[in-house]
Formats: structure tokens, sequence, C-alpha cells
């Protein structure tokens, strides 16, 4: 090609020489000095022809693959290109080849493979370290992802993917958190992520081994290094795993050892916790048939969520979990946890029950009330004013004195219990913000049931996520308990696993709040203290004079 200067006066005539060179061999002494030709002629005239979009090299990328130059010397030809891109130092030339190798994996995953057998993964590397804010930074991290996940590494290639190039990912994924163009954050983390996979492919190998890490795995050591420091890649990973589909495996992967690593069991904020909750639900429930090892995953993954991080002390979401995981398992569930499961449920609509009558019981619903609400949650949130009690509160005071709704002591604070109107989040949905009132006394079974006729009236009766009220006599009956699709053996085993450690877990936090109140009866604990001024400036909603 130095023999030979061109003039181009249109795009037409650029496009016409390229294809020139892969119809006819000419001059050129083999196909793979031919196509040495055209990569040389485009990344001659990029700034010239070419987009800044990418379009017009993808193109170009394309045309060489469709050409049969390429598809008869297809092995020949992309060794021609891995090569060039290991030995060029030139930024045009390594941005053409670059695009041409990462197009060519896309089509044929076996170019991903001679890349690795190339030793190509140690010049990217280099790349990554060395170029970023250069147009070649995404490319490298996306042809090394590729080269990554389509295969197993060896423990000499694995071992480019050390704690340095760790951390210099995770501090990468902090630094572009607020890039408008959101690639190269999203991925460092698949990056991230496929390394993961691939210390866990790698530990039963004897050749890789890490002497100096405890946890056996170099990504979970750095993440345990570096608490606070990792906001954003936590936030992405739930954040992916809601919108990525090809991603969710390697997530789940990742998220498993998360939660059942003991420095890393509360890596994430509870916020994305609950999120992290919904997704899961959602999935279960929604996975086809054709799905089931990523149902099996969810599954794997939920029961450490729920028992391992905050989430063990949290009550969110916990009708919804009951019924997908009753769903899921449905008439094949062991007799004991389907009786447990019934047991719950009665439970969980005692408690709505308990949490609607406190709700409704406040004061009287006026025509002013109807008219001002500009919405049902601002409706009820006219009706109510003051704190609904929580779950374990609740199940205590079921425990201790029946299924009466007592009136919370608001009088040792000082504080007015008509004068708070604050929301708070109903720990029964998490997701709903419900009012919160404290009564200054506690409803009759008529002012309750005129209220929740009331309220209905108004569209707001299921507003905080209640579930339908049942008879007793209703809620012993299994129907609710029914499969909404068949799952496999392996699924059924992974449900009941949840279902008999997040029970035993249940009970035991009722235990624990119910002994609580023992010994605050018997005086053997402290009472608490009444509100302090420094307690009250912290307080959303005015109060009364105490």
């Amino acid at each position: 090609m130095s023999f030979f200067t061109y003039q181009f006066e249109s795009s037409s005539q650029f496009y016409t020489e390229l294809q020139d060179l892969l119809d006819g061999a000419g001059f050129h002494e083999s196909p793979e000095t031919q196509v040495d030709s055209y990569i040389s002629l485009i990344a001659q005239y990029q700034d010239e022809f070419l987009d800044a979009a990418g379009q017009d090299l993808a193109h170009c990328c394309y045309r060489l693959f469709d050409s049969a130059l390429f598809q008869n010397n297809a092995l020949g030809i992309s060794s021609l290109v891995i090569d060039r891109a290991i030995q060029s130092q030139d930024e045009k030339d390594l941005w053409i080849t670059y695009h041409i190798l990462f197009y060519a994996g896309q089509e044929n995953t076996k170019v991903y493979h001679w890349m690795l057998k190339s030793e190509f993964i140690a010049k990217l590397k280099y790349q990554i370290l060395q170029l970023e804010g250069s147009r070649l930074h995404l490319v490298a991290v996306s042809l090394m992802f590729e080269v990554c996940r389509v295969q197993s590494l060896k423990p000499t290639d694995l071992a480019l993917a050390d704690e340095s190039f760790l951390n210099y990912l995770l501090d990468l994924v902090e630094r572009t958190k607020t890039d408008a163009d959101e690639m190269l954050n999203s991925g460092s983390i698949k990056l991230l992520l496929t390394f993961n996979e691939q210390y866990m492919l790698n530990m039963s190998n004897p050749q890789y081994i890490h002497n100096s890490n405890p946890f056996g795995n170099p990504l979970l050591s750095v993440l345990a290094e570096r608490p606070g420091t990792n906001c954003t890649f936590g936030e992405s990973l739930v954040f992916m795993l809601n919108q990525e589909t090809a991603l969710q495996m390697l997530i789940l992967k990742l998220l498993y050892l998360l939660f059942t690593t003991q420095r890393l069991m509360e890596f994430f904020y509870t916020n994305d916790l609950h999120v992290l909750v919904d997704v899961v639900i959602r999935e279960l429930m929604d996975l086809s048939e054709e799905e089931e090892s990523l149902r099996q995953g969810y599954l794997r993954v939920l029961g450490p969520l729920l028992l391992n991080t905050q989430m063990r002390n949290s009550s969110y979401k916990r009708s919804e979990i009951i019924k997908t995981l009753s769903s899921l398992g449905g008439g094949s569930l062991d007799e004991k946890l389907r009786n447990q499961l019934e047991e719950e449920f009665q439970r969980e609509q005692d408690l709505e029950r308990q949490r609607r009558a406190v709700v409704v019981g406040s004061r009287k619903v006026t025509y002013r009330d109807r008219e001002s609400s500009s919405s049902p949650f601002m409706a009820a949130a006219t009706i109510m004013s003051a704190k609904l009690p929580t779950t374990a509160e609740a199940e205590t005071e079921s425990a201790s004195a029946g299924s009466s709704v007592k009136r919370p002591a608001s009088a040792s604070s000082g504080m007015s219990s008509c004068s708070v109107n604050t929301m708070i989040t109903n720990p029964s949905t998490g997701g709903s913000a419900c009012p919160s009132p404290v009564l200054s006394s506690g409803p009759t079974n008529d002012q309750a049931g005129n209220l929740v006729h009331k309220l209905e009236s108004l569209g707001l009766k299921d507003e905080c996520g209640a579930l339908p009220l049942m008879s007793r006599q209703d809620s012993s009956s299994s129907s609710h308990f029914k499969s909404l699709k068949p799952v496999s053996p392996t699924t059924l085993r992974l449900v009941e696993r949840v279902l008999r450690d997040w029970l035993e877990n249940e009970a035991h936090k009722r235990d624990q709040a119910l002994l609580m109140q023992q010994r605050r009866g018997s005086g053997s604990l402290p009472p608490t203290p009444p509100t302090s001024y420094h307690n009250r400036q912290h307080i959303v909603a005015p109060t009364a004079a105490a």
C-alpha cells in the first residue's frame, strides 16, 4: 500500500475502491495481504469518509465478512488481524482492527478463542490501564469481556486479572457513574462479572492457587477491602439485574457469593435490598418453564438474601414472599411446610386486620376529606394521624393478649395523638407509602366496620397492599397454595429449603419480640425513655406542646 496514493473525490469512489480490493486479488500475493490493504485503506481515510457514530465502520466490517475472500479464508484472515492488532501502536489502525475483531467474534465466537490463544488479552489489559479517556478504551474493555465470556480461561491467563486490575476497574465504575454515555460504566461492570465467573470455574483447578487470598476469589477480597467505596457498583448490579436479561445468571452468581461471605453480607444498602427483593419476587413468578435454571438461580439467592443480610430483621414484602413461595411449591410441598404456611398466612391476615383497625379508627371521614383529597393516598393521609404498629409489635401483642387491638401509648411522650400526620413505609408492602397513625383510643368493631366501608367507597381498600380479608374457615383451605406452574424436583427442593429456613427465622423473631416485651413488663429491662427535646427536633411533623 505504501506504493500507492489514493485521491477520492467522493465517498462513493472510496467505497468502490474498497469493494475492488475484496473482489479481485490483482497484484496481491495472498488473501491475507489483500485484507491487509483493505484495513490500511479504511484506517487512512476514516476521518474523511466514516461517520463518528461508527455505523460506516460497522458497514465496512460486515462487507468484509460477507465477501467470498473472508468466508474462504476465515482462520488465516482472523489470525492476520489479531497479529496486526498486537503489533500495531497506531491509534487509527487499532481503532479499525479492534472493531473488525469485535464484530467478527459476534458472528463467530471462534474468533474470540483465537484471540486468547494469541495472548491478545495481555495487550488489551495494557491498553485498558493506559488509554483511559481515549476512544480505544471502551472497545478494549468490550473485547476483553467477550473473550472471557465465551470460554474458560487458563490459570496463566486469569492471573492477568489480579487485584490491582480489579481495583482499577472498580474505581473506573465509580468515576464514570455520571457519564452521559453509560457504555464504559456498564462495560467495566460486565468485565468484573465475567472475572468473577472465571474465578469460580478455576477454584477446583489445583494450578489456580492464591496463597495470600483468604477468600480464594480475588474480587471478593478486593470488595471486602473497599468498604463504603463501591456504592455505584452495588446499585448498578441491582439495576442491571432488572434490565439486562443476558447478564442475569452472571449477576446472580456474584450476589450469592456476596450474601454467603461473612464480611460482605451487608454489602448493599437496605433500599437496594428492597429493590432486589421486588425483582426476585417478580422474576420467580414471571419466568417461563424454559427458564427453570434461571428460576433456580433466583431461589438460591433468595435464601441467603432473606437470612444473611439486613432483610433478616425486616418484614418487607413478607406477604408477597409467602404467596410467591407457596405458589411455586403448590400442592407438592411437604405437609409440615404447608401447615406452617397456613399458619403464617392466617397470622398475616390477623396482622392486616389489626393494621386496618388502627388505620380506620383514628377519626371520622368527612365530606371535606373527600373533596379536598386529590388522590387516594392524600385522602388516606387526612384520615390517619399517627403510627402503625410494626409487624413484630403487632405479633407480640397478638401472642400476649389475643387478637384485640390495643391503644399504643402516646401520652408518655407528651405529644398530641392527633397532631402527627406523617407518612412511613408500610412494612408489609414496603413499596407503598402508608400513613402512620397513633390512636388516642382504640376503635370499636362497629367504628372499624363503618370506616372500612367508607375507605372502600373512596377506593382505598387495598392502597396499603393489604391481603384480602378472609374468614378463618376460608383461610384454612389450601387453594391459595396451588402452584401456578409445574416446577422441577430441583426447584421444589429449593423452594422447601428457602421456606424452612425463612419460617424458622420468622418464628425466632416473634419469640425474641415476645421475650423482650416480657422482660420490660417484669422490670428486668429499663423502660423506653420519654421523648426528649433533642429527639423531638427530628420528628417529621409538628406536635402539640408537651
